[in-house]
Formats: C-alpha cells, sequence, structure tokens
C-alpha cells in the first residue's frame, strides 16, 4: 500500500476498489453486513475466497469497512462512503426508465412554475423514500414587473406582486368600506408606477421614502397598513425559499434509531434551518454524516444539486437520507430534476 503525498490517503488496488464498490452496492440494496460469500456470487468478482477475506480485512484496516458485533460480514465506513462517491460509483442508466414521468410534469404545469417545482420535490421523495427539499433563488436582485390586485367579496382584495423571474407573491388584505374599488385600483396604480422595474432590494427603501408623497396616500386613510402589507410582501420576498417534503421517510429507516439524534434532525427540519444543513452549491455536493455543518448525526447523508436561473441567480434541490442511500439512482434523479427547474424557469 502506497500513501499519496497530498492527503495521506491510501492508494487502493484495482481489486480492492472492484471488492469495495461491491460490498457498498450491496448493503445499499440488502441492508445487512456482506460476508465474503455473497461477494463470490458476483461475476465480475472471480477470486477465491481467501483473497477476498483478505482484501477485506485490509479495507477494515484502513477504515473503509467495519465490522458489526453480531456479524461476521462488513458494512462500510463513512470513510467508505466518502471514497465510494468521488471514485467509484457510477450513474445507473436504468434510472432513465422515470424521465418521462418528470417530463409531463414540467409540461403539464409550465405555467406555473412554483406548483411545478414543488410537484417535482414531491415526486422526488415519493421515487426515492428520502426528504426531499427545494431552496429557490433569492428574489432580493429580481426585477418588479407588476403591482396588480384581484378584487374579492367582502371588501377583500389580493394584491400581486409579479418580478421578471417569474415569481408572484400575494398578499390579501381588507378595503374600508368608504373606499371605493376605483380609488383602491388608483393606489394600486401610483404603487405599480413607484415600483415598476425596481428590485426587490430596494423596494422596501423606495416605499418608506415615498411613504408621506401626497400621489401615494390621498386616497386611503389606512396608509400604514397597505405600506406594512407591502413590506411584508418583500421582506418575505428576501428570505430563502424554501419547500420540504417526505420527514416521514426518515421515520421508518433503521438507521435513524437514535430517539434524540433523530429528535434534533426533525426539529432542524421543522424548523426550516434547512440552509445551515444544505447550503447553497454551485456544483454537485454529497456531504455523508457529520460533514453536514450542523448535521446531528453521522447516519444521515445530504445530495445538494444546484439549478441556474441567470448567471447570477441558483436554487438547490436536496435530499437527507441514510448513509446508506443508493447514490447510483438518486444523483442522476436529481441532476435531471434540476435541469428541468433550470429549463423551466428560463422559459
Amino acid at each position: 500500500m502506497k500513501l499519496s503525498a497530498k492527503r495521506g490517503d491510501v492508494v487502493l488496488s484495482n481489486r480492492q476498489k472492484l471488492i469495495l464498490k461491491a460490498i457498498i452496492e450491496t448493503y445499499v440494496t440488502d441492508g445487512v453486513p456482506v460476508g465474503s460469500k455473497a461477494l463470490t456470487d458476483k461475476p465480475y468478482l472471480n477470486f477465491s475466497s481467501a483473497t477476498l477475506r483478505y482484501d477485506m480485512a485490509a479495507l477494515e484496516e484502513l477504515g473503509f469497512l467495519e465490522k458489526t458485533h453480531t456479524s461476521s460480514g462488513r458494512i462500510p465506513s463513512n470513510l467508505g462512503y466518502r471514497y465510494y462517491v468521488e471514485n467509484l460509483v457510477t450513474r445507473d442508466d436504468d434510472i432513465k426508465q422515470l424521465f418521462p414521468i418528470i417530463d409531463q410534469l414540467f409540461s403539464e404545469f409550465e405555467n406555473n412554475k412554483e406548483y411545478a417545482v414543488k410537484e417535482a420535490i414531491n415526486l422526488l421523495s415519493e421515487l426515492t423514500n428520502y426528504t426531499s427539499m427545494v431552496l429557490g433563488p433569492n428574489e432580493s436582485f429580481a426585477r418588479i414587473k407588476k403591482v396588480d390586485f384581484i378584487p374579492l367579496a367582502n371588501h377583500e382584495a389580493v394584491i400581486l406582486i409579479v418580478t421578471d423571474k417569474g415569481h408572484v407573491q400575494s398578499e390579501t388584505v381588507n378595503l374600508p368600506e368608504h373606499l371605493s374599488l376605483s380609488d383602491f385600483k388608483k393606489i394600486i396604480s401610483s404603487l405599480n408606477d413607484l415600483l415598476e422595474n425596481q428590485l426587490v432590494k430596494d423596494a422596501k427603501r423606495i416605499l418608506k421614502n415615498a411613504y408621506t408623497e401626497e400621489n401615494i396616500i390621498e386616497y386611503m386613510e389606512y396608509q400604514e397598513r397597505i405600506i406594512d402589507t407591502f413590506l411584508n410582501a418583500f421582506k418575505q420576498m428576501s428570505e430563502e425559499n424554501i419547500y420540504l417534503t417526505g420527514m416521514g421517510h426518515m421515520l421508518v429507516q433503521p438507521e435513524f434509531s437514535d430517539i434524540n439524534q433523530l429528535k434534533e434532525l426533525m426539529y432542524m427540519l421543522d424548523r426550516k434551518e434547512l440552509v445551515k444543513l444544505v447550503g447553497h452549491t454551485n456544483k454537485l455536493s454529497v456531504r455523508i454524516g457529520r460533514e453536514g455543518t450542523y448535521m446531528p448525526t453521522d447516519t444521515c447523508s445530504i445530495i445538494s444539486v444546484p439549478y441556474f436561473v441567470t448567471e447570477e441567480d441558483q436554487g438547490t434541490i436536496a435530499i437527507i437520507g441514510p448513509t446508506r442511500m443508493d447514490y447510483s439512482k438518486v444523483i442522476p434523479l436529481m441532476e435531471y430534476v434540476a435541469k428541468n427547474i433550470a429549463k423551466l424557469y428560463k422559459k
């Protein structure tokens, strides 16, 4: 065995790579420790049982495999998973059979971008049986395309703020009985003139500066309320746009048997502290165990794949599952979903 000068990583022989890959993929499928007999059944491991046992012992000594107390077989360590993800994993071509389902979803809902993205993340969770999420692009640098409203019954209206990226923020407001619909329309028209083509990040400042302008408040006695409604809308648009689904899948994974760790992870997910867990990345990222910042358990992996709306704006889709997840299937599936989300936003 020789060590690389850069990181001190062990350079495995081709046979050891094949054995490590076979053990991980067998363990992913079966969920039980893998012994040498299970490996001899594989046609591409045409080695003697003694040779397999020797290399398995060597891989265990190097930290790539672990031996359980209840079995003579081995299971991958987090170091083994890391080596596998960086050097051995191959994308499963069979996953392409699912691509038409994804294509149909995006085609069906292409006129409702946000709904399409949520349904895609729901589908991703169903297909993988893992927790799935999307961190949408931050709208701070989007430009306001239009401010409009839809009148409702009982003196209510929905204010709509549309950005050049296709995002629509809606806020419901109550109209005073003495305020006519035509006067309210003038208010919204004035706000549209004020905010059109302005960056979302500048909208709060522009509104506050114009707060006492006659052309903004002359039609309304409840100006503070309407301004607060807009400020709240812009605050939400400037925050992380997060959607999470499939949290229940964690409950059935044997890796999450530590109740305290599971509670801590579920608490982070419930509190929407996903940015800490997932973050933003400009390329495929796989974090195993506590490699993920703030990850409270060693038995969990996070896979993140970015999608780009523009050169500056991007979102991220991610999956949280056990370290024993099927990376060869999950990664190409996520990449295809991310590719379709990017295409959707560019239409």
